[in-house]
Formats: C-alpha cells, sequence, structure tokens
C-alpha cells in the first residue's frame, strides 16, 4: 500500500537541447574560390575564348594571296569562310552539353588539342584545297567549345549579383577577336608568310592550353559543388589530370539531364529561353548588316581605300568592347540597388531585362542614323558615330541576355549560351544575303529606318513579354531540367548550393525557388 501512496507528479527532467529548436546551419558560400582565383579563372577562359574568333577572322586580309596560293577562285576561297562561320555556330551546342553534364576541364583540354593539330596541319601541310576545307572545318569545331562553356564557366564561379560583370569581361575575348585579327593576319600575310597566321594561332593556343592545363580547375557545380574540394589547395594543379575528384554527393549542384538534341529543343520551347535567344538574333543579324554595307557605304560613297575602311572597322569594334564593359557593371549596379532595396531572396532574373531597353535604343538610333547618313552623304565621322552606337547598344544588351539566361538555367547555362549563339549566325548569314537587294530597293535611308523600327518594336514588345510572364514560366513544375527539378541558388541570386544543410531536400524547392 505504501508503494501505491507515492506522488504522481514526480519531477520529470528533459534535455534543454530536445526542447529548443536546433539553429539552423548558415548556407555555404556561392562559391570556396578566393576572389584571385575566380579572377584568374576568368582571365584564362577569356583569353581562350579570344582563339576562336581570331581564327575566324585573322586570315580575311589574306583571303586574295589564299586563292593563288591554292589555285581556287574567290568565291571557292570564300567557301572556307562560310564552313568556318556554319561549324562554329554549330559546334557549340556539341560541346556544351557534354560540359554541362561531364565537367568543363575535360572539354577544354580536348577542344583546344584538337585547334592547335587543324593550326599545325595549316601551316606545314602542302597547299591543298580539299584539306584546307577539312582543317578549317576542325579549327572552328575545336575553337567553338570555348565560347559556350566559359559562359557556364562564369556561372558556376561567379554569384548573380556580380554575374554581369563577369560575364561582360569574358566576352570581352571573343570581341576582341574580329578586331585583332584582320590586323594580325594582314600583318603576318603581307611581311612574312601565309602560312604563318595559322602557325602563330597554333603558338598562341598551345600558350593558353598549358596555362588551362596547370590552372583550371573543374568548375562545374554538378561535380565540384562550390569549389570547396580545391581549399587549402595550391593554384597549380600538378600533375595535371584531365578529370577532377568529386565533391561530396551532399554538396553538388543538381546534375543536367544527359545532352540530346531534345533537350536543346526544350531548351528553347522554354519561353524566357527561346525569347532572349530570338532577341539577340534579331538585333545581331541588324548589326550584320551595317557590317556587310560598311565597305560598299564607306568606299563607294565616301570613296575611302581598302585600308581606312578596315580601319573604320575598328570604331564599332571598340564600342562593342566598352558596352561590354559598362553593361555589365551597370547591369550588377542596379540589381545590387535592387537587393538593398527588397533583399536577396526577391531580386529575380526578370530584373536584368529592364537593363537590355537602353541597348536596345542605342542599337536602333544608330542604325536609322546610319541609313540617313550615308544616304545624304554627310560627313563620314557621321556614319562611324552611328556605328559607334550600333556597337555599344548591342553589346550591351547581350550582356544583360546572358546574364539573364545563365540566371534562369544556371545548371544549363553553357547549352543557353550556345542555343543563343547558333540562333544568331544563320540569322547573320540571311542578312548578308537580303540586305544588299533591300538597300537597291528602298535606298540607305529607309531601308535601315525599317531595320531599326524592327528591332525596337520587335524585340521590345518581346521584351516587355518577359518581364510580365517570365516569373510565371520558371515557377512552373515541368520545365527543362525535367518534372520538378529545383534551379540552383544562382537562379534567384541565393548563396550555397541547392542542398544546404537545412534547407529543402533536393527536388522539393523552397517557396520562391525558381523552377527550371
Amino acid at each position: 500500500m505504501a508503494s501505491e501512496q507515492q506522488p504522481r507528479n514526480k519531477d520529470i527532467k528533459i534535455p534543454v537541447e530536445n526542447v529548443l529548436p536546433k539553429p539552423t546551419p548558415p548556407r555555404p558560400p556561392y562559391t570556396e574560390f578566393s576572389s584571385s582565383r575566380q579572377r584568374l579563372i576568368l582571365a584564362i577562359i577569356t583569353v581562350a575564348g579570344f582563339l576562336g574568333p581570331l581564327a575566324g577572322n585573322i586570315y580575311l586580309p589574306a583571303l586574295p594571296i589564299l586563292a593563288q596560293a591554292f589555285g581556287v577562285n574567290t568565291t571557292r576561297i570564300n567557301v572556307t569562310v562560310t564552313v568556318f562561320m556554319v561549324v562554329f555556330a554549330v559546334g557549340p551546342l556539341f560541346w556544351s552539353s557534354l560540359a554541362d553534364w561531364k565537367g568543363r576541364r575535360p572539354l577544354y583540354i580536348i577542344s583546344l588539342l584538337i585547334y592547335m593539330a587543324a593550326n599545325v596541319l595549316l601551316a606545314a601541310l602542302p597547299a591543298n584545297y580539299g584539306a584546307l576545307i577539312v582543317l578549317r572545318i576542325l579549327q572552328a569545331f575545336g575553337s567553338s567549345a570555348v565560347v559556350s562553356m566559359g559562359a557556364g564557366t562564369v556561372a558556376d564561379t561567379t554569384e548573380p549579383k556580380y554575374r554581369a560583370r563577369a560575364m561582360s569581361y569574358f566576352v570581352f575575348g571573343p570581341q576582341c577577336g574580329p578586331i585583332l585579327g584582320p590586323v594580325i593576319g594582314g600583318a603576318l600575310a603581307g611581311n612574312v608568310s601565309w602560312r604563318w597566321i595559322f602557325g602563330f594561332l597554333a603558338i598562341l593556343g598551345f600558350c593558353a592550353w598549358l596555362v588551362l592545363v596547370f590552372f583550371l580547375p573543374e568548375t562545374l557545380r554538378a561535380r565540384v559543388g562550390n569549389g570547396a574540394i580545391y581549399t587549402g589547395q595550391s593554384w597549380l594543379l600538378f600533375p595535371p589530370t584531365v578529370s577532377s575528384p568529386l565533391a561530396p554527393e551532399s554538396d553538388r549542384g543538381p546534375a543536367p539531364p544527359k545532352p540530346s538534341l531534345k533537350g536543346y529543343w526544350s531548351l528553347f520551347r522554354y519561353p524566357p529561353i527561346g525569347i532572349a535567344c530570338v532577341n539577340t538574333a534579331i538585333l545581331y543579324s541588324s548589326y550584320f548588316c551595317v557590317a556587310i554595307q560598311l565597305p560598299t557605304a564607306l568606299g563607294d560613297v565616301y570613296h575611302w581605300t581598302t585600308t581606312e575602311v578596315g580601319a573604320g572597322y575598328l570604331v564599332v569594334g571598340i564600342a562593342m568592347v566598352i558596352g561590354s564593359v559598362l553593361g555589365g557593371q551597370f547591369s550588377d549596379w542596379r540589381r545590387a540597388r535592387a537587393v538593398s532595396r527588397v533583399g536577396e531572396e526577391n531580386v529575380h532574373p526578370e530584373s536584368r531585362l529592364d537593363d537590355q531597353i537602353w541597348g536596345l535604343f542605342s542599337a536602333s538610333a544608330g542604325l536609322i542614323m546610319f541609313g540617313f547618313f550615308v544616304d545624304y552623304a554627310i560627313h563620314p565621322v557621321a556614319p562611324l558615330i552611328a556605328t559607334f552606337l550600333i556597337g555599344f547598344g548591342m553589346s550591351w544588351m547581350f550582356v544583360a541576355s546572358n546574364a539573364f539566361l545563365t540566371s534562369c538555367v544556371p545548371q544549363r547555362a553553357a547549352g543557353a549560351f550556345a542555343l543563343g549563339n547558333m540562333l544568331r549566325s544563320p540569322a547573320a548569314a540571311v542578312a548578308a544575303v537580303i540586305i544588299e537587294p533591300l538597300v537597291r530597293r528602298m535606298t540607305w535611308g529607309y531601308c535601315f529606318l525599317g531595320l531599326g523600327l524592327l528591332d525596337l518594336l520587335g524585340i521590345g514588345v518581346m521584351l516587355i513579354v518577359l518581364r510580365i510572364h517570365s516569373p510565371r514560366w520558371r515557377q512552373r513544375k515541368f520545365a527543362p531540367g525535367g518534372p520538378g527539378t529545383p534551379g540552383t541558388p544562382g537562379a534567384s541570386g541565393a548563396s550555397g548550393p541547392s542542398k544546404a544543410p537545412g534547407g529543402p531536400p533536393k527536388g522539393k524547392p523552397a517557396s520562391g525557388s525558381n523552377i527550371v
């Protein structure tokens, strides 16, 4: 009975750690690469991105010499230019899909080896037209990889708030190719030999390849996460290996789907990607109309020599570089202001669309001015100013568009960039065919007035549509990445890998995540 009279309300001790909620572990940083190492990575891919456009433009001044050396007419030697452009446009579809799946570093190494081998053979083999065609195809195929993979590398290593600026520095390399290529090619062909054009490309490619092999780490987030596996290691990758170590599975970003043509079609059907790529293709085709007609305008109307016409192209080239750098800095500055007002999680990729408007205004105004300045034979400085506005505006818009693309589908950034590049080249080819008959029938002024208004109204309307509907499209459950595939934090602007401690499990994004 005594035991039955024990007090029932006996104190029960519960450990405090079982009562208080556990603190959420802090998110890891978006990237563990130091600022200095990020700059090194950006410098390496910028120089590598310079090689392809350089190869495409360096031998243009030597075309008459090459036609004579290979015993063909002008039409047949021009085919080598067309072949290079086509392969350079389509090649990134192959490289970028593999790079988004298997990693960046192995394909950088392999593609530049192909590029170097093609240049060595072009410089050493006897002059044979068939061999020239085949080797130009290999040259374009090898060099086409870097442009698309470089955009993916920027997305891997750069937080969204700095991405436009980083992208503007990266495209500085490809933009310098058309500017410096004809100058270098003319000097080599005129003073040494046409073979030294390809010898120079081989030597430059080898130097870039060596730096890449020993200093460029793997950056694909699906393999190395935020790069923490490289923490504490030397920047010098010795002994060098093609493949890279894998981060723990919990630290990796979401894996993209296996590469396929269907994957590119799904990317294009995804409205934010498809519309953005079409916009840049339209604007690039208008720029190419000016590039094709500039020798005629300066030569026939202003009676400039060939050398002076070549110098005229420097204006638009310099404008593209300035527009790229300033556009990237402006876009990141506006995004930083938005973050300070509403917070990082509430700033979405569509904020980049607003930045494109200024570039569109500049390019459209330049197109209209160019046509009427040439039509009325106003001082030659006037059409050059117009070409400056066109190059500046186009480059400004491209930087903002690329930042938008890589933020919408960060785990397929290289593929999205390659898709945009592929659409621009056919658009430019069509423009090259139709612009001369249009100028003949409509006159300079009204032809370029039509192009300027087409850009302003057509692209402007599509930007408005994107601004309104893109957030809803991104939030759909089924998108190019697959049903329910969450975007990486880079899409919304958050830091840390997609599977951060304390975050939602993979495949179940938190509220506000971007679905791609």
